[in-house]
């Protein structure tokens, strides 16, 4: 395995000639530096990080993981090291499912929670949480769902707050709005008797707003194209849409370690809409 990951690691910096992201002498720690071997002990969490951006970037999802978990148990509370495995850990349950699912989905809001415990005052930790709440909402019934909705809200405002510059919060936003305004008689019954009612403010015109704000903010990710292209479609703006999927499948594959599959789905609803 360590093998692997070194040629892999290789590959990588390879790739990416004129911005080597680890210094050479790393990877000799790296080949066997997993976590549980003797060797882990040698690398700091930076060297981790740097190690799970690597295969992150790759669309390793799996051992962009293993990397941050072990930067996590270098310096458990570790910002940077919780932000990026809540990352990757809520993209990671999107290829899986069942029981695995769930699990890496409840990590995903775990290490996400973590970081807000580290960094309340940090806009990032908060857009991490909500998103890892999105994620884990997706696999829920109604009322959990509802009750999920409240906290989504909560966090994604507080990171906006802090910082309105992060794209992926414009994001969770626009989703939150379309998720709300989509509740059919039966789920507004449900928010009746979770929530005490359907949260205030939601709406498709809202979330187009957030969609195109995320979209400024950050062009070149692919899943907000594919997202408000969803949006547009349903609302009968087939022609709107079109436009979004098409620069989604055009983008670099390079915003997210999802690209490839996001991508997939832009050309499968393209393809319905021509």
């Amino acid at each position: 395995m360590a093998g692997a990951f070194l040629a892999r690691v290789g590959r990588v910096l390879a790739a990416r000639s004129a911005a080597v992201v680890l210094p050479l002498a790393l990877l000799a720690t790296f080949a066997g530096a997993f976590p549980g071997s003797a060797a882990a002990a040698t690398a700091s969490p930076p060297d981790w990080i740097a190690a799970g951006d690597l295969e992150y970037s790759a669309a390793n999802l799996v051992n962009a993981r293993d990397a941050y978990q072990a930067a996590l148990t270098a310096n458990p509370g570790h910002f940077v090291a919780l932000c990026r495995l809540a990352r990757a850990e809520s993209e990671l349950a999107e290829l899986q499912k069942g029981d695995e699912q769930r699990r890496t989905r409840a990590a995903a809001v775990e290490h996400a929670r973590a970081a807000v415990k580290a960094e309340p005052d940090s806009a990032a930790g908060h857009v991490w949480l909500a998103v890892a709440l999105g994620r884990q909402a997706l696999g829920e019934g109604a009322k959990t769902k509802l009750a999920l909705s409240r906290e989504i809200k909560s966090e994604v405002d507080r990171g906006l707050q802090m910082d309105p510059r992060i794209a992926r919060a414009w994001h969770v936003l626009a989703v939150w709005n379309v998720k709300i305004s989509e509740l059919n008689a039966i789920e507004r019954m449900a928010a009746n008797a979770v929530l005490g009612g359907v949260p205030k403010g939601a709406s498709f015109a809202n979330a187009e707003t957030a969609f195109q704000k995320a979209i400024q903010l950050e062009p070149n990710y692919v899943h907000h194209r594919l997202e408000y292209a969803r949006l547009l479609h349903g609302l009968h703006r087939d022609a709107e849409a079109k436009r979004e999927l098409e620069k989604a499948v055009a983008l670099p594959p390079t915003s997210s370690a999802l690209d490839a599959r996001h991508q997939a789905e832009a050309r499968e609803l393209l393809a319905k809409i021509k």
